[in-house]
């Protein structure tokens, strides 16, 4: 048996928990069972901003939950559902991007933290049915703390990769030998984390005018400049990280190294150009 609930919300509140149900690739059912479970003793009470737009969130509270619902809505002295869930809500979307990815997340970030501390290998599942084997090493989040990454070493690819903690769907700890890893490398990263791992890889470009500008402007994912010689810049950049910032300098930019790269933006670009041809 399952109870309908039916809240109006904020668009403040309700955007957020929105967003984060298609970027964690979560249900909603799921999303709102899990906070109110792990908030109903907790919920904020502070008093809510104002806001003339609201939107109406309608989930099913589960079996599990609702064993214990009325319980918790008289040991919270709760007069109004909808005010409750309200204060649930907000306690939730009132944090950062990275502490409610954590929150959500907390099991999986448990065995990982876990694994780290007692050199440990895993094996991640990932949402999407892949799978791998990694070495742990640490988590870190992007700069602007948008996501939680695990920086780790994949036996299976044979290469230190961070991946995302919100495409993980479980971990399991096994036996296998840990990877020892280059130290001082493994450091540089934790010390100055990016989830591109941009540390001792080399981009060259040359930039036009207005691309020097858009360098200036465009901060997110924006690399690190080791020197520029006239419109000629080099940056501690990963591939990876370079396809994500500078595809949006167009014709602004060519890229000079590494050759690989180079080619990919010469390959977009040109199908870009075919779908207007």
């Amino acid at each position: 048996m399952e109870k309908k609930i039916r809240v109006t919300l904020p668009d403040y509140i309700y955007d957020v928990i929105i967003a984060d149900i298609e970027e964690f690739n979560i249900n909603k059912n799921k999303l709102c069972n899990y906070l109110f479970n792990e908030l109903k003793f907790e919920a904020s009470q502070e008093v809510l901003p104002e806001c003339k737009k609201k939107s109406t969130l309608q989930f099913n509270l589960n079996k599990k939950n609702l064993e214990t619902y009325y319980e918790v809505l008289e040991e919270n002295n709760v007069q109004v559902e909808a005010a409750f869930f309200r204060q649930v809500f907000y306690s939730y979307t009132n944090q950062s991007k990275k502490n409610r990815e954590a929150f959500v997340f907390k099991e999986v970030l448990e065995k990982i933290r876990y694994a780290i501390e007692e050199k440990k290998t895993l094996k991640i599942i990932f949402k999407d049915g892949k799978s791998t084997k990694v070495t742990p090493y640490f988590i870190g989040s992007s700069q602007l703390e948008l996501a939680n990454y695990l920086f780790s070493y994949d036996h299976i690819e044979g290469k230190y990769k961070n991946y995302k903690v919100a495409n993980i769907s479980s971990i399991l700890i096994t036996r296998d030998r840990v990877h020892e890893g280059e130290k001082e490398f493994i450091s540089r990263v934790i010390a100055d984390f990016d989830p591109f791992l941009s540390k001792g890889k080399l981009v060259v470009a040359e930039l036009t005018d207005r691309g020097c500008e858009l360098l200036k402007v465009l901060k997110t994912n924006r690399p690190h400049i080791i020197k520029n010689e006239g419109t000629t810049y080099y940056f501690e950049c990963s591939q990876e990280k370079a396809k994500r910032y500078f595809t949006y300098f167009l014709s602004e930019i060519r890229i000079i190294e590494p050759a690989p790269l180079a080619l990919w933006f010469k390959e977009e670009f040109f199908k870009a150009y075919k779908n207007y041809d």
